[in-house]
């Protein structure tokens, strides 16, 4: 479909490595600290595995790489009848790491697994913010329809016939997030959910998930 497939549905590159480490990142920082086991256990919990494509081994690899990139930090505990268990904490290099992510997952367009994990951590951006990078979404959206509404309307000659059944889908699938995207902005902008700025966010409650490990 030449030009058409790569304006308007090109995959960013890292999505699915970045959706893990948001996902890992977040757990640690909520629950003020865990173990790998824990973590993963959480995400099973969630259901990752299918809306963010997290495998297990993932999670681990993940909580390794941040660690030795200083998001997290390693504390080593006596285990239970067995050998030492690793506690992770996040850094301020690691919380803001995890608030860059979700702002990019909310903006970034053609990365489901990034969206994903970014709407499953959506709390950690203030208000103002994550209408702001929704709204950017918007705007991508929109103009990838009018991109996309050009080429159904001139297509490309070398293209063949039935490849505009794809376009059709693709602008679609645009239309329903767009609609998706517009609502969650109104519904932030009423007051929906408890962000980052609001009182019992997470910023001033010490275990919101009240996660049981």
């Amino acid at each position: 479909m030449g030009n058409l497939a790569i304006e308007t549905r090109g995959l960013s590159g890292g999505g699915r490595t970045s959706a893990t480490k948001l996902l890992v990142l977040g757990i640690v920082h909520l629950s003020g600290g865990a173990h790998g086991y824990q973590v993963r256990s959480e995400l099973q919990s969630w259901g990752a595995e299918s809306w963010a494509k997290i495998k297990p081994g993932s999670v681990y690899h993940a909580l390794k790489k941040a660690a030795a990139d200083g998001l997290l930090t390693e504390h080593a505990e006596p285990g239970n009848s067995g050998p030492e268990r690793v506690l992770y904490r996040a850094t301020t290099r690691g919380r803001d790491e995890m608030v860059e992510l979700v702002r990019d997952g909310l903006r970034r367009t053609h990365d489901p697994d990034m969206l994903n994990a970014s709407i499953a951590m959506l709390p950690m951006l203030t208000r103002t913010d994550a209408i702001a990078q929704i709204n950017e979404r918007v705007g991508r959206l929109e103009a990838e329809l009018v991109v996309q509404a050009k080429w159904r309307e001139h297509p490309n000659r070398d293209a063949p016939e039935h490849v505009r059944d794809q376009a059709e889908l693709w602008a679609g699938q645009a239309r329903t997030e767009l609609e998706w995207a517009k609502s969650l902005s109104k519904r932030l902008s009423e007051g929906a959910y408890t962000m980052a700025d609001d009182p019992g966010s997470w910023r001033t409650v010490p275990d919101p998930l009240k996660m049981r490990f």
